[in-house]
This record gives structure tokens, C-alpha cells and sequence, in this order.
């Protein structure tokens, strides 16, 4: 209510201002009339009658006659001001950052800031100060910046040499120099009011640290760390707000870190993203100050930042930028969206000491940066990026000491900052600039992949990682690996094949083909992407040929460097001493051994006795699990279910009924895809797979557990044959379990087959009707015994070795005969190999048992 009857108060004054003009137009060609001169008596005089009566603001008064400001503040308008008594003044000139002692020292700039920069161009009671217009709507409470009198060209330095950034793009200017405008945006207040701390949960606390120890009680009203002691003194064309000290106007965030001596490493790596720029702004900037100063016959220039908002996004060649920051930390008026207002908010920053960034390179995470190159100057633009974004904050109200437990960054990751952390803090025009005894590494830095990101010797897997494969429901493209491995919430273990060992990628389409070929991947610096060179490939004796082409498809390559990687990433550890491990592909692999003396081998690895070893000194534990950089890619199983039951004498009995379904059959348990056929049921997971020996399946046979092929065939279709079909199906499919249990292995568990029940029978594992069949599986170091639905068991041979064999069955997008050999032979009408793809993949381990499975 209070703040109604203060606005109306001033709609009725500006209404009397108006009444009172308009009656003395009116009567302006009549005899004088007494009250034409006359103004109410709580209205007061001009703001510079004001000052002048008042006897105490001489130097303000001594402003605003330097530059030519008396008659306007004399006239009727509409001015906010922002004064310091002259006693205030006595102490500034005792001890000020610009280094004078008295009026007459200061410049015409400097007293163009000192007048310019405290009046706002219109007229605003302190509570109307803390709300704004927003599309012809009124926000009320929720501002805390307001635009001023000052202009950019107020104060236009002439620089160079070392007042200059050293990068590149500063270079031609060094030795001759440019009039470079530090933002061409005009510098606003900010203040801290009461109704906008309130509404945004802002403490006293909070508005001390931020100004660097104000002392705050509620209800004081603060424009920086001034606080106003009178506020909205009522004169005929505005008001006047006394301050208890000259304010100077603050600079942005980026020229105070750039300023101060505590800050040099961390401004040094923000300035890298800084550029001379004529922009339309310094055009107009430039043609307003050659009217104003006809003599000037140079160009003006803004310092810009590569920045997504508010920043330089495309180079005056039309290129665009490639690194970019999060926005412009130069831009006086910030705006926290395109769409925002510049009264709502501002910026944010947390900038490490130099000591902190020492301390951060020099130990701990931060030492892989320095391992790999040296020195803060040598880390790329790309790799540097992520950290300073990860210190840029969009929103001060989200930013205050009150609200560090709750701060995450754009990729809603926390941000660990805690008040004790705060070494001192500075309110500039466009943010509060936090310096700090820590460094907050982006997750890049400390998840699984930041080994392969800081490494020279992972280009090609570092490219498909950060490669942006998924959009976000807005349109937004993101890498969903780069995501993916950098979640802190798992653990993972990440396997590196180093890019010189990425030389024979055995491409599984091919592998079904006339033409084997193997890839050798290797990274195109120039086109900063991954390439391929194919080879001829025997497979029989597993030797690589001759070069036979060059792919370029980046839709290929992704495709078969993703399965590759898909391949190297385990969830959770390896070196727990279980031996076999599955990765995100569903492959199965084994480990032996810890850390660097870690050897991993992959489904085709067991089969040829090959390895892949951890390179010396290239194991990396991270926040979220552990990488490991190896000398070889794991290859994967090339054997299909199919082909490993069908090539194995010992499971020929078992084969035989599984290769017998009729073509005319619906449930097949072979289909012809991937290398050569796969499960037909199986999905992208992991199974096992129970083969009877022989002799156990001719037992089954013999006692009529199961009717032969034969018998079946001759009964001829109708429904006897169809359900002895079913029958037969059934009973196979009890043999293929869901999970991969291993030989060796401490297990005693319940697993499900691959056959429903259709019936409401009572079973030893109380399996219900339309639920599958169940197998008990309890496993020791040497034995590994199953028990059945109807309470028998079998077990594990060992004798012929013939465990713990792992197949892997592939769909591709089509059959691989479909496609044109790798070389451009073969399939006159298919396509080329190029537009071949993995689709997904299930891995298998396949069990030699001494007897069949049955549940009935």
C-alpha cells in the first residue's frame, strides 16, 4: 500500500507539472497573471538550485557547470541523481584509484564519469527503481541494474603495445596502436534495494561479500557499496539521492580480472577469446564522435569477446567462430537472455587465483594438463574453453554466497564452490567477480574422458567422442558419449586403443564377404576428422594385405568407431578379480592383472591367443572410474552362435535339432543375418548358451525326451506335426539363458531361458503361467552345476575345453552380400560398402553339459 500511495504521489506531481505548463501556454498572449510563476511549495527547486542553495555539493556543482550541464539540470525534466557532499569529496581526494588530490587534477573524461555515470535520464522514486517495463508489463521488485547518462565515448584511451592482449588477434595493432573502447554499451547502475533482495532471497550477508564487506542493515538502499543516506529529494525536475561517499564509476568484469594482479594466469586465458572489432555499434559510435570532434579522422574500436550471447559469434571473413564462451564477460549491458531485461540480473564469474591455478596445475587433475603441455600457454583454445565457461555463471541472483550448495553449470553439473573458498569479490557494471582460493575443474577435466581429451596420442577416439550425435528436444545437438562418460554418477572403465595402434580394425561387415578388409583408422589434422585407409584382409591366417581405398563417409566411420567404443566401455571395474567383464556392446571380455600390468582380451582374442596390453604409465584413475590407454583395439568375437555350434564336432547332436526347424516354420531358431546367421531371438544383450553332448542328446533322443526330426517330418502337416514342432522349439529354446554366467565363476543364482510357460503346473522354481522358464545356476572356481524346472541337473564338461566360448551374433542393416565387397567387387546391383552399418549385437557364452534341459 505504501508503495501505491508513493506512485500515485508521483503521477499527481508530474500531473501538476503538466497542468501548471499548460495553463501558462494558454494565457501566454494575456497580461502577466500571478500564477503563471507560481509552483507548489512541496514540489522545491531544480536539482541545481537545489545543490546550490544547500551549500555543500560545490563540487558537483562545479561538474555540472565544467560540462555545461546547469541548464538542463535547471529546466524542467525528468533527471535521477546521485550526489556526494563535498565532505564526501574531501575524502576521495585523499584517496582515490585514479591518483588525484584535488578538482583541478581531474580529466575531462574523469569528470564526465563522475557526473554522467550517477544520473539516470528520467525520474524514479528509489522503490520505482526496483521495478521495470517489460512489454508494456510492470515487473515489479526484480531490478537491480538501470541504464545512465554515460556514454562510451565519454572516455576513449588510446592503446598498445603491452596495454594489448599478446594473442594473435591483437598483433597488427600492437606497435600502431587503436582507440579501442572497452564495450561500446553504456555503463549501468547497479544497486541493492530491499523489495529486489527480498523477492529473490538475497541476504545482507550475501550483499557483503559481494561488495567486499559492506555493512548491511534492512532497508538500506546501496548503488554499489555507496550507501544512500538522503533518497528521493523532490525537486521540479526529478530527484536527488545522497550518497556517503563519490562513487566511481566500476568497470566490467573482464577489465577488473584483467586489472588485477592476482588474477593473471586465469585473465591471461580469458583474454585469448578477446578481439578488436569494428562492429555496426563502433560505426556509430565513430560517426557520433567525428560530429562531436569534426578534428578526429580515426576509427573506434570495441574490445569483443567470442561469446554466444552478447559476443562475436562470425568473423568479419563470414567464418564463424569455433570456440566460444558462454557470453561476453566485457559487455557492460549484459542481458542474462536475448530476450531479457537488462534491469533483472547480470553475471557471475569465479576466477582462481594465480596461486590456486599454480597449485591446480602443479597437483592432483590438473596435472594431466600439464603433463601434456607444459605450460597454461600451450593448452589449445578447444581444451582451455571448458574451464573457463565452467567459472562464467549466466545469473548473479543464482550466484550468491547464499545459494553456493545449490549451483550447477549448464551441463547440470554441481559447481563445488563454499564462502571460505572467496578470497575477495567486486561488483562491476555487468557482474560480481568472485576470486578464489580453488579452481573448479569442468567435468571434461576429471570424468574417464579427460585422459582422452588431453591426450595427443587419442585424436581419433577423442573426435567420435565429443562428436554431437543426439539432439536435445529443443533443437540442440550434444555428444552423447562425451555426456555419457562424463556422468558422475557411474563408474566406468574406459579402454583407449592409442591412435597408432588403430591400424587393423577388422571390419565385421566385410568379414561375411568375398573380400575381407581390415581399416586403419588415422586422424586428418587438416580437416580435423577421421579418416579410414582399407586393407585386403585374410582372415584364415589373420594377415593384412594390401591397400585397396580410402573412406571419408563420416556416417560410415561414425558408425564403426562407435560400435568399436561401444565395445571398450565396461560399466563398473575390471580389476575386481572377476575375469570377464561385458562391455556397453554387450561384449564379453576378460581381464587379468591391475593397473598398468593389466591385459583385456576380447571374444576373437581368447579364440587366437592375442592380447591387448595397458601402454606404460597410461593409466588414469578419474572421479568416475578408471581409463586405460592399450596397445591394440579388443577385438571383439567374429564367430556367430551359428557358426561356432555348426563348426564344432562335439556339438554337432545339438546342432543338427537346432538347424532342423522346417523353413515353413514361424519360429525359427536361425536367421540369415549379421556375418552369416544369428539367433533369431535374441536382442541386444548377453546369453548363455547350454550345449548337451552328444551323447546326452542321442540319450534324449533314445528315450523319447525328444522325437527326431525324422519322426516328426513323416507325421505330415496338421496339428500332431505342429505340436511336436512346438515341442521340439521348446525344449531347444530351454537351453538359452538370459545372462552371461561363466565357468569359474562364484555365482549361485536364477536365471531365465528362452521358453514361456503355458501351463499352471507347479515347478521346482515356482514359475508362474506366461513367465519363462528358469535355470539355477550355482557356480564355484571349478564347477559350475544348473538345476531345472523339474528339479534335475546337469553339468559343465570340462574335458574338452569346450567352455567358456564366446560368439557374438551382429544385425547389420542389410545381409552383407547385399553390398558391394569392400574393394568395389563382388554384388554387381548392391551398394556400395560404404552405406553399410552395424545396427546392435548380442554376445554369447557357450557351455559343452552333460546332459539336456527339460522343465516338464
Amino acid at each position: 500500500m505504501k508503495k501505491y500511495f508513493e506512485r500515485l504521489r508521483f503521477r499527481l506531481m508530474k500531473l501538476m507539472i503538466l497542468v501548471f505548463l499548460g495553463a501558462s501556454i494558454l494565457v501566454s498572449c494575456k497580461d502577466e497573471y500571478l500564477l503563471d510563476n507560481l509552483m507548489p511549495s512541496w514540489l522545491g527547486s531544480n536539482i541545481y538550485d537545489y545543490l546550490d542553495e544547500k551549500g555543500n555539493y560545490t563540487y558537483t556543482l562545479k561538474l555540472i557547470d565544467d560540462l555545461n550541464y546547469s541548464d538542463v539540470l535547471k529546466r524542467t525534466g525528468s533527471k535521477t541523481l546521485f550526489v556526494a557532499s563535498d565532505s564526501a569529496y574531501n575524502e576521495f581526494f585523499k584517496n582515490n584509484e585514479w591518483g588525484v588530490v584535488k578538482y583541478e587534477q581531474l580529466t575531462l573524461a574523469q569528470k564526465k564519469l563522475l557526473l554522467n555515470y550517477t544520473m539516470i535520464n528520467n525520474a524514479f522514486l528509489i522503490e520505482q527503481l526496483s521495478s521495470y517495463n517489460s512489454n508494456g508489463s510492470l515487473i515489479e521488485d526484480n531490478a537491480m541494474r538501470r541504464a545512465t547518462a554515460e556514454s562510451p565515448l565519454d572516455s576513449i584511451p588510446f592503446e598498445k603495445e603491452n596495454s594489448l592482449p599478446t594473442t594473435s588477434n591483437w598483433a597488427s595493432y600492437k606497435n600502431k596502436g587503436l582507440y579501442l573502447l572497452k564495450d561500446g554499451s553504456s555503463s549501468p547502475l547497479v544497486y541493492f534495494f530491499q523489495s529486489f533482495l527480498d523477492k529473490n532471497a538475497i541476504t545482507n550477508e550475501d550483499v557483503s561479500i559481494v561488495t567486499g564487506g559492506l555493512v548491511r542493515q534492512t532497508n538500506d538502499a546501496h548503488v554499489f557499496n555507496c550507501k544512500i543516506i538522503k533518497r528521493d529529494i523532490t525537486c521540479q525536475n526529478g530527484y536527488i539521492n545522497v550518497l556517503n561517499k563519490v562513487l566511481v564509476p566500476p568497470v566490467n568484469m573482464a577489465q577488473y580480472i584483467l586489472s588485477n594482479p592476482k588474477t593473471t594466469i586465469f585473465s591471461k586465458l580469458l583474454e585469448r577469446y578477446s578481439t578488436p572489432y569494428f562492429t555496426s555499434a563502433a560505426s556509430k559510435l565513430t560517426s557520433d564522435y567525428h560530429q562531436k570532434y569534426p578534428e578526429f579522422n580515426d576509427s573506434l574500436f570495441e574490445k569483443k569477446y567470442f561469446a554466444v550471447n552478447g559476443g562475436v559469434t562470425v568473423l568479419h571473413n563470414g567464418n564463424a567462430v569455433e570456440n566460444l564462451l558462454a557470453y561476453d564477460p566485457g559487455w557492460n549491458s549484459y542481458k542474462t537472455a536475448s530476450d531479457a531485461q537488462l534491469q533483472s540480473d547480470m553475471a557471475a564469474m569465479f576466477v582462481p587465483s594465480d596461486d590456486a591455478m599454480k597449485d591446480y596445475f602443479n597437483n592432483g587433475v590438473g596435472q594431466l594438463l600439464k603433463d601434456r603441455f607444459g605450460t597454461w600457454d600451450n593448452i589449445p583454445d578447444a581444451i582451455i574453453l571448458p574451464l573457463i565457461k565452467r567459472h562464467m555463471r549466466a545469473s548473479f541472483i543464482e550466484s550468491v554466497p547464499s545459494k553456493f550448495s545449490k549451483m550447477v553449470d549448464v551441463e547440470n553439473y554441481t559447481l563445488p564452490v563454499e564462502k571460505n573458498h572467496i578470497v575477495d569479490a567486486y561488483t562491476g557494471v555487468n557482474g560480481v567477480v568472485y576470486t578464489t582460493n580453488t579452481v573448479y575443474p569442468p567435468v571434461d577435466y576429471i570424468s574417464v574422458y579427460s585422459p582422452v581429451l588431453l591426450s595427443n596420442d587419442s585424436k581419433i577416439m577423442n573426435w567420435v567422442i565429443k562428436y554431437n550425435t543426439e539432439k536435445a528436444k529443443d533443437g540442440t545437438p550434444f555428444a552423447f558419449y562425451k555426456l555419457y562418460l562424463n556422468s558422475l554418477t557411474a563408474k566406468y572403465s574406459l579402454f583407449i586403443p592409442a591412435d597408432r595402434y588403430l591400424t587393423k580394425y577388422i571390419d565385421p561387415i566385410a568379414y561375411g564377404q568375398d573380400v575381407p578388409g581390415v581399416l586403419k583408422f588415422w586422424y586428418d589434422e587438416n580437416k580435423a576428422t577421421v579418416k579410414a585407409s582399407v586393407y585386403k584382409y585374410n582372415k584364415s591366417q589373420d594377415v593384412v594385405g594390401d591397400s585397396i581405398g580410402l573412406i571419408t563417409d563420416e556416417t560410415f566411420i561414425l558408425n564403426r568407431l562407435h560400435d568399436l567404443l561401444d565395445s571398450h566401455i565396461v560399466v563398473g571395474g575390471v580389476e575386481t578379480g572377476a575375469g570377464y567383464h561385458i562391455t556397453k556392446a554387450n561384449d564379453l571380455i576378460k581381464t587379468t592383472g591391475f593397473g598398468n600390468s593389466l591385459i583385456v582380451q576380447g571374444g576373437d582374442d581368447l579364440a587366437k591367443n592375442t592380447e591387448a596390453e595397458v601402454l606404460t604409465n597410461k593409466y588414469y584413475s578419474q572421479a568416475n572410474g578408471k581409463t586405460y590407454f592399450i596397445n591394440k583395439p579388443i577385438q571383439a568375437a567374429l564367430r556367430s552362435t551359428y557358426k561356432a555350434l555348426s563348426e564344432t564336432p562335439q556339438f554337432s547332436k545339438f546342432f543338427e535339432l537346432l538347424n532342423g526347424v522346417p523353413d515353413t516354420c514361424v519360429s525359427q531358431i536361425f536367421t540369415q543375418q549379421g556375418i552369416d546367421s544369428r539367433i533369431n531371438f535374441f536382442n541386444a544383450f548377453r546369453y548363455t548358451i547350454y550345449v548337451p553332448t552328444n551323447d546326452a542328446v542321442q540319450t534324449a533322443l533314445d528315450q523319447g525326451v525328444v522325437t527326431p526330426w525324422s519322426q516328426i517330418y513323416a507325421l505330415g502337416s496338421g496339428k500332431a506335426q505342429g505340436d511336436a514342432i512346438s515341442k521340439m522349439i521348446r525344449f531347444l529354446r530351454y537351453h538359452f539363458q538370459d545372462n552371461a554366467v561363466f565357468f569359474g565363476s562364484n555365482v549361485n543364482s536364477v536365471y531365465q531361458s528362452a521358453t514361456i510357460k503355458t501351463n499352471n503346473l507347479t515347478t521346482h522354481w515356482g514359475t508362474a503361467k506366461n513367465k519363462y522358464y528358469k535355470i539355477g545356476v550355482e557356480g564355484t572356481s571349478n564347477s559350475l552345476t544348473l538345476t531345472t524346472e523339474n528339479n534335475k541337473t546337469a553339468h559343465v564338461e570340462t574335458k574338452d575345453g569346450l567352455y567358456n566360448i564366446i560368439v557374438k551374433d551382429y544385425i547389420f542393416n542389410y545381409i552383407p552380400t547385399k553390398f558391394k565387397n569392400i574393394d568395389g567387387t563382388g554384388n554387381a546391383t548392391g551398394t556400395d560398402f560404404t552405406s553399410s552399418s552395424i545396427i546392435s549385437s548380442s554376445s554369447s557364452v557357450i557351455h559343452q553339459i552333460d546332459n539336456v534341459l527339460t522343465f516338464e
